[in-house]
């Protein structure tokens, strides 16, 4: 008899156990319906991100109006080349990029699919880094997105509407148009940077110190030309 494995048992054995718990919260609420995306929609999103890899120079997304608007049983081409420019091409996105992609998709849908991306990206690249296969997706669930937009935007921080970082870096309300999404995408962040001590200056919980950590995250994202 077959035995089936929990999502992420596999790295259980050496991911920090609060890592894990913020992979399977990701996973609970994947494929539920978004706010402006169905959760077969957004199984779709995270699907493109697993099955597709770093393009080649002549790969990459450079011109978004040869892709077809049209969704039939699944997302669109448009879509999933947004996808792939957000997941492999996030700093190719100036101004005039957003603005393109916004005017087919609204600022709603890109955010709340930035921010799938987003989560399930540092999952699947820590799963490659470690050489284990990546999880299989969850059930998409029935339902209708919820449609609800945030109130007490502002248009200070970034391309998109956010709340007010009232000290808060950037980066964390980059994507506040997608309020839970951004939430869990947060909670990614902090459990995989540095836990529960994310506002201490000296940590020894890690094997590596602050200081070794934040020059590794500072050269990452040199490298990947993400600043904010």
């Amino acid at each position: 008899m077959t035995i089936a494995m929990a999502p992420f048992d596999s790295l259980k054995t050496i991911v920090a156990d609060e890592v894990i718990q913020s992979f399977e919260i990701v996973w609970q609420n994947l494929g539920k319906p978004g706010g402006w995306w169905t959760g077969q929609q957004r199984i779709e999103i995270a699907e493109e991100v697993r099955t597709s890899n770093q393009p080649s120079l002549v790969e990459r997304v450079s011109d978004l109006s040869q892709y077809s608007h049209g969704e039939g049983e699944g997302i669109s081409t448009y879509v999933r080349a947004v996808v792939r420019k957000i997941a492999y091409e996030s700093s190719s996105i100036d101004k005039g990029t957003y603005e393109e992609i916004v005017k087919v998709l609204g600022e709603d849908r890109y955010a709340e699919l930035a921010a799938i991306v987003t989560q399930v990206v540092p999952i699947f690249v820590l799963s490659d880094l470690l050489d284990f296969p990546k999880e299989e997706l969850p059930i998409a669930e029935d339902g209708d997105p919820t449609k609800e937009r945030p109130d007490d935007l502002v248009n200070t921080v970034g391309f998109l509407p956010t709340f007010s970082p009232k000290g808060l870096p950037h980066v964390a309300v980059s994507l506040s148009l997608a309020q839970a999404d951004n939430a869990r995408r947060m909670l990614l962040v902090r459990s995989m940077y540095s836990g529960t001590n994310f506002d201490e200056m000296i940590w020894e919980h890690r094997c590596l110190s602050r200081q070794q950590i934040e020059l590794v995250a500072a050269r990452t994202s040199a490298i990947n030309e993400c600043f904010y």
